[in-house]
């Protein structure tokens, strides 16, 4: 099993902290929202969100996280933030599920990871929506503007329940281009992210590679279209 210092945990921590980021702000619409990310000292290899519906902040309750698995490999982030999802859709099924947790320093009353760590173990379910997220943010990673020369996300649709369009520019293209990539993989199960093609995509329009790849779509957005939905 492998052993995790202060620092690892730490680092597992702060990512924890970066996907649950997006959360926090109302989505279109109504539903719950993460009111913070906390560490939690006294638990190694835990992290604590805390959930509330975005009104009222005495609706809050928090869910520990198990931020490594039994076998000691970390659990990614958007495994986390699925496997969050399920606990909270269980939670307001059942108006009393804050009660008789324990209470954390502000009150905010706690279900123990080991509860989100059953859902975790029965594989989290990932939504449409994460595996859009995950192919948006694997072009243009999260912390503002890319430099110049680089490749640049000016766009991004959902296609079909299948596949989103990306639309970038950057060195190597001569205007905007559409990407269409696959969010299911072969099963058809959601794929969350899609980091192969997003480590080849420089070597694929550096070396114009993107031309063997065509595609038939036509986009008032973009110059031309390539598939890549293979990747």
């Amino acid at each position: 099993m492998q052993r995790w210092e202060n620092e690892g945990l730490a680092r597992l921590q702060t990512a924890l902290v970066r996907g649950m980021l997006r959360f926090t702000a109302a989505p279109l619409g109504d539903g719950p929202v993460v009111r913070g990310v906390l560490p939690v000292p006294t638990k190694r290899g835990v992290g604590r969100v805390a959930v509330w519906d975005g009104h009222d902040i005495g609706t809050s309750v928090a869910y520990d996280l198990p931020l490594v698995d039994h076998h000691g490999d970390n659990i990614p982030a958007s495994a986390l933030a699925a496997a969050l999802r399920q606990a909270v859709r269980q939670a307001s099924d059942d108006p009393r599920t804050a009660a008789g947790h324990d209470r954390e320093g502000h009150g905010i009353p706690v279900v123990a990871a080991e509860n989100v760590g059953r859902l975790l173990e029965d594989g989290p379910e990932f939504d449409l929506t994460d595996a859009l997220h995950a192919a948006a943010a694997g072009i243009t990673p999260s912390g503002g503007h890319e430099r110049a020369g680089k490749l640049c996300l000016l766009g991004f649709l959902l296609l079909d329940r299948h596949s989103a369009r990306l639309y970038v520019t950057g060195e190597g293209l001569s205007d905007t281009v559409g990407l269409d990539v696959s969010l299911r993989d072969e099963e058809g199960a959601v794929a969350v992210g899609i980091t192969g093609l997003a480590a080849a995509l420089p070597s694929l329009i550096a070396g114009d590679q993107l031309q063997y790849n065509p595609s038939d779509a036509v986009d008032p957005y973009c110059s031309e279209v390539f598939d890549l939905t293979h990747w």
